[in-house]
């Protein structure tokens, strides 16, 4: 568990739950504004209607509001009883895929926090479609069919009252975040994120409008359907882009993390731990070990166990140090001395002690708790060493690789101080392949007052404890998909109304049902690319951030997920689409334009 958070993997998993939760505030976002979109797409007429009639704007406002309030809190509630309700109905289901017990019970202050976050969105998101159809006249209304409304702009009074919900929504995240520095991080990508995808969606509906029209009819009229009044460009980008950014972040980052695994497996790892192995029997131990078939890279330091009292004269119960190595002056670690600076550490400040040391008490510390607990060369540290207490000296902070799975201590003493004291040594030895069973059992049965671990069987719980963890983000992910999936469905169904108008004028002038598939066809695949490439470029960043300035990894990069991450984004895209398309072109022309 150690090197799992050495590796950042488990705050890398708290990374991934913050993308997710704010993930789902983004999509959801969208989903209302489509939805309200949609919604009032289909009640212009009503709306001039009641214009002509001489209802009053704020009066429609008003009932449009609260007909669409009332639709969220219902929704709201239903949310809710059915999220409150998984705990009872998966947890045995994830007790037996995870190492975790799961309380079955109705947690109603995170329900709380859910629909507060639901409010504010519902609101957010319905205020500014509502705000900006509150003053259309009613020509303009019964235009919008053919016609384009976006010039008309959003009441200040609103805008403000948005800015408002909005800031009340961010203060709630960081007074709840138990991360904030890595929330505030998260939130300005996440912004970022949807600015882009929303700059993308402007600059693919912009430069379209200069293509030339010298082209096939289809794909002429597939521009011209993303440039048309009622366009549905930049939902369809924003909806699909996010989640299929989540998509490529996480399948980058697990890439990456298996390539990590199986490269220090590869190069660094050993095959076995030796522990407790006694002075009296080291250098026999040592002799048979070594004379074993395939056995290499035998290596063994002195091991002791102590506790970190004071650090700099302050007890460690009231020292301030950072959360990450809080761990380190809880109850004792293991301690070793050495005459050499080990060959995969690296002195970052200060020296090493000179051959023959025998001067005061000191002591060489890891670079994370020299940063952790804000020590330097020269700073005085308190080590109970049992049942003495030892002040000693700093003298040089080393850079210390936890992921190489190799024999790395917090605290290296020089050789002097401890070297009187009773200990024992660990060791590891690397065997090959072919030979690490049968070595194991060799070991095992002539020293069996050695402990020994297999690190081949380490592993397997490491990699099961992985598999566990890289299922549940799956299933998270894929959850995320199908609400951007049915989010991409509203946007869609948002401009069905534009597209039977637009399929009955082409029918008229003599498009054929393939002329008008085609143009769809092509109008799809170009939102679908578009989007695919904003998302891998966003979710390479999202993950090169993760893998190497969270986890501390070495950066792997596959071209295979992106070029999936664009066809899952034409063939979502082009599916859903497609029920559209063919629905539009069932209608009659004679019957659109009666309506007209």
């Amino acid at each position: 568990l150690f090197c799992l958070k050495k590796l950042g993997i488990f705050f890398g998993v708290h990374f991934f739950h913050l993308l997710y939760y704010y993930m789902f505030i983004l999509v959801g976002g969208v989903g209302v504004s489509n939805a309200v979109h949609g919604y009032l797409n289909s009640k212009t007429n009503t709306i001039a209607t009641f214009k002509i009639l001489g209802a009053q704007s704020n009066t429609i406002f008003q009932i449009y509001l609260q007909q669409i309030l009332i639709m969220s809190a219902i929704s709201i509630i239903l949310g809710l009883i059915a999220g409150g309700s998984l705990p009872f109905l998966f947890s045995d289901f994830l007790e037996s895929k995870m190492p975790i017990d799961m309380s079955r019970e109705f947690f109603v202050g995170p329900l709380a926090v859910a629909a507060f976050y639901s409010i504010l969105i519902s609101l957010i998101f319905t205020l500014w479609p509502l705000a900006k159809a509150k003053n259309i006249s009613a020509r303009q209304l019964f235009r919008l069919t053919v016609s384009d409304a976006s010039g008309e702009k959003l009441p200040r009074s609103y805008l403000l009252i948005i800015i408002g919900m909005v800031a009340v929504m961010l203060g709630m995240v960081f007074y709840t975040a138990e991360y904030r520095e890595l929330t505030g991080y998260f939130i300005g990508g996440m912004l970022a994120s949807f600015a882009l995808l929303l700059g993308t969606g402007y600059l693919v509906r912009t430069g379209v409008g200069y293509l030339p029209r010298k082209l096939s009819p289809a794909l002429r009229i597939a521009l011209s359907n993303i440039t048309r009044p009622g366009n549905s460009t930049l939902s369809i980008i924003l909806s699909l882009g996010l989640g299929l950014i989540l998509l490529t972040a996480i399948s980058l980052v697990e890439f990456g993390l298996d390539a990590e695994i199986e490269r220090r497996v590869d190069t660094d790892a050993p095959s076995y731990f030796f522990l407790d192995i006694q002075k009296a029997d080291h250098d026999d131990f040592k002799e048979f070990a070594t004379s074993q078939n395939g056995i290499s890279l035998y290596r063994t330091v002195p091991n002791l166990r102590g506790r970190i009292t004071h650090v700099k004269g302050v007890s460690s119960s009231e020292v301030e140090v950072d959360p990450d190595v809080r761990w380190m002056l809880r109850g004792d670690r293991g301690m070793t001395f050495a005459s050499e600076v080990p060959e995969d550490n690296k002195l970052i400040t200060g020296d090493w002690w000179p051959e023959g040391y025998q001067g005061d008490p000191e002591v060489s510390i890891s670079n994370d708790m020299a940063d952790g607990m804000d020590l330097s060369p020269g700073d005085m540290i308190t080590v109970n060493v049992l049942g003495r207490s030892v002040d000693v000296k700093i003298r040089s902070v080393r850079s210390v690789d936890w992921g190489t799975f190799g024999i790395n201590y917090v605290l290296m003493f020089d050789p002097y101080v401890l070297s009187g004291a009773p200990f024992t040594y660990v060791g590891t030895v690397k065997s090959t392949t072919m030979t690490e069973a049968t070595n194991y059992q060799t070991i095992t049965r002539q020293y069996p007052n050695v402990t020994t671990v297999r690190l081949k069987e380490v592993l397997e719980n490491v990699q099961l404890l992985l598999l566990q963890i890289k299922g549940a983000i799956d299933v998270m992910a894929s959850i995320t998909i199908v609400a951007g999936v049915l989010v991409l469905s509203g946007a869609i169904a948002a401009g069905h109304k534009g597209r039977i108008y637009d399929s009955a004028v082409l029918k008229v002038v003599g498009a054929t049902r393939m002329d008008i598939l085609k143009a769809y066809i092509f109008e799809f695949v170009i939102l679908g690319v578009a989007t695919g490439v904003v998302a891998i470029l966003l979710g390479s960043i999202a993950a090169y951030g993760i893998v190497v300035g969270i986890m501390e990894l070495e950066w792997t990069f596959s071209l295979t997920i992106p070029l999936i991450t664009v066809a899952a984004a034409i063939l979502i895209t082009m599916s859903i689409g497609m029920f559209s398309i063919w629905k539009a072109m069932s209608v009659r022309p004679a019957q659109v334009l009666r309506g007209v």
